[in-house]
């Protein structure tokens, strides 16, 4: 197989499905890939360059789930649907979002569409209600009403700001 960002980017995921944000380096990813470490550095820089790789890859996800022109509350639950498809999903676009906002944002969400305090506001509030939750389940908590009481808080949210956009 070629090293590619794309393969590096699903290698990367696949690890982090199966062992979580605390297992994934990049030797681990190197020899997942059956390379030498110095490979991957001709493709990602560093671990902070694989995260935002792999917050773009989630991003584009939900880009093909939601047209730039979604409602933001079905874009917001997108977002949460495919975050809560990797272990560890919302943490690691967390620390994407943390470095690069702008490339890590689903287009639904942008700035330049629901400006930079509500899509801020927006993001915040998905990434932490579902880094909340993946940690939740980690330790055999049960979140029943998860889905539930985000849809309605991001709902609450989107309602108050969007009517002042």
């Amino acid at each position: 197989m070629a090293l590619t960002a794309e393969s590096i980017t699903r290698t990367a995921l696949d690890i982090l499905s199966r062992y979580g944000l605390g297992d994934l380096s990049m030797r681990r990813l190197a020899r997942e890939l059956d390379v030498q470490p110095s490979a991957l550095y001709w493709h990602v820089k560093d671990k902070q360059s694989l995260l935002i790789l792999i917050s773009r890859s989630l991003k584009a996800e939900v880009d093909a789930l939601c047209p730039p022109t979604a409602d933001p509350l079905a874009a917001a639950m997108s977002l949460r649907e495919v975050l809560l498809k990797y272990r560890d999903g919302a943490e690691i676009v967390l620390l994407g979002y943390s470095i690069a906002p702008s490339d890590v944002t689903p287009q639904a969400l942008a700035a330049d569409r629901l400006g930079a305090e509500l899509s801020h506001g927006i993001l915040t509030l998905t990434l932490g209600a579902v880094a909340v939750e993946q940690n939740r389940r980690l330790f055999d908590v049960d979140p029943a009403d998860a889905a539930e009481n985000f849809a309605a808080n991001a709902s609450l949210l989107l309602r108050t700001s969007w009517s002042q956009h």
